[in-house]
This record gives C-alpha cells, sequence and structure tokens, in this order.
C-alpha cells in the first residue's frame, strides 16, 4: 500500500474479529515505530504489548470502561521515558519533546497497521496510575497511549469522519494570510490523488448515504 493511500484509509476501529493478530504483524507495527524521528534520536519509547484476557479486562476498566479495549485481540501500552528526555533537554525535554517523539512512533504505527489490513484505535482517556499498577511500569515512564489492534469485521465498517480541508487550516508566511497557491490550485492537485474513477465512486456512497 502506497503511504499516502495508508494515511487517508487509516480510521479508528472499535470492532474486531476474534482471531488473533500473529506475532509477526504486531512486529512490523513496532518495528514502524522505533524508525519515527525523534529529538536528538533520543528514542523515549517503550511498549508493552498485551493479549491476556484479564489484563485487557482490567486495562478497559482503567480506560473508562471502554469496552472494545477489552474485546481488542491485542493492546500495545505505549510509554514515554521521562528521564531520558529530562536529562538532554530539561523541562521542556519532558513536558513536550518526549511527547511529540512518542506520538509520532504511535502514528508510524497505525499507518502500517492499516496498511496490513489490521484495524487500531489510538486510545488516551485511561487513568494512568490504574495502567502503572497493572502492568508494573517502573515511576520513570508515563503510560500515554493505549493501541487497541485486531482485524476489523468486513461488514461494520466504521463510519469515516469529516476532515477540515487543509486550505482551512494553512496560511502563508504569518497568521491569517491566505496561501495562495492553495486558492489556485488545490482542486487539481487534490484531483491527483486519486484516480477520477475513485472520486466519482466516492459521490456516489455519499448520495446513497444522503437518501438513507
Amino acid at each position: 500500500m502506497e503511504v499516502f493511500e495508508s494515511i487517508l484509509s487509516r480510521q479508528s476501529v472499535r470492532t474486531y474479529d476474534k482471531k488473533d493478530v500473529p506475532n509477526e504483524l504486531i512486529g512490523q507495527m513496532l518495528e514502524a515505530a522505533v524508525h519515527a524521528p525523534s529529538a536528538g534520536n533520543i528514542q523515549p519509547w517503550e511498549f508493552i504489548v498485551v493479549k491476556d484476557k484479564n489484563t485487557k479486562k482490567e486495562l478497559a476498566l482503567a480506560a473508562l470502561r471502554q469496552r472494545f479495549v477489552e474485546e481488542a485481540p491485542v493492546v500495545i501500552v505505549v510509554c514515554v521515558n521521562l528521564e531520558k528526555s529530562a536529562d538532554r533537554y530539561g523541562d521542556r525535554g519532558k513536558n513536550l519533546y518526549c511527547i511529540q517523539d512518542t506520538a509520532a512512533a504511535i502514528e508510524n504505527m497505525l499507518l502500517v497497521a492499516t496498511s496490513l489490513g489490521l484495524g487500531t484505535c489510538w486510545v488516551g482517556a485511561f487513568e494512568e496510575s490504574k495502567v502503572k499498577s497493572l502492568l508494573n511500569i517502573p515511576e520513570r515512564l508515563r503510560p500515554i497511549a493505549l493501541i487497541t489492534v485486531g482485524f476489523p469485521i468486513p461488514y461494520e465498517k466504521p463510519r469515516r469522519t469529516i476532515r477540515i480541508p487543509f486550505e482551512s487550516v494553512t496560511y502563508s508566511e504569518k497568521y491569517g494570510r491566505i496561501f495562495g497557491w492553495i486558492e489556485e490550485k488545490s482542486t487539481e492537485w487534490r484531483l491527483k490523488l486519486r484516480p477520477l474513477e475513485e472520486h466519482i465512486k466516492k459521490l456516489k456512497e455519499r448520495m446513497v448515504e444522503r437518501k438513507r
């Protein structure tokens, strides 16, 4: 799958087939994660792969009782090593750089998962203290995300969220100044991202949805 296709195809999936996710696929996700950029190449991320049913149940309780966390075949708990970044960059490293770095690693995982035919959901709503206690996470680490992973159920397609066009959030040189290229070329450029047949297909799907 091309990178841009993976980006456009990725969406949050919360219902999964019950079959297990092979460790080889999980390994590919983690390999992608550790190739993310990081400040000073510190690589502050650490990961815990959870498949145990009882542990997933407890994680779901910690995640404000979001049941799909328990039902997912795999949950990858993403942690950040605060000390690594703080040692070199102080408070800014601890409070910003390491979070940015780990977020980049997570996005790499999500995109590779999509390319492998897997569904994922990035969960940020959970009680950190409970997750740390459950998984014996040391004090120097902070769990910042639970990534649920599994094969999507084919007939349960998640509804795609509407995206704000980049034209509405991009400026030239200074905030508020319209990016001239966007005015002139954005429609033409967008059409080049997909074949025309794909655009027609999408339009037909939207028309069907509106009639329902």
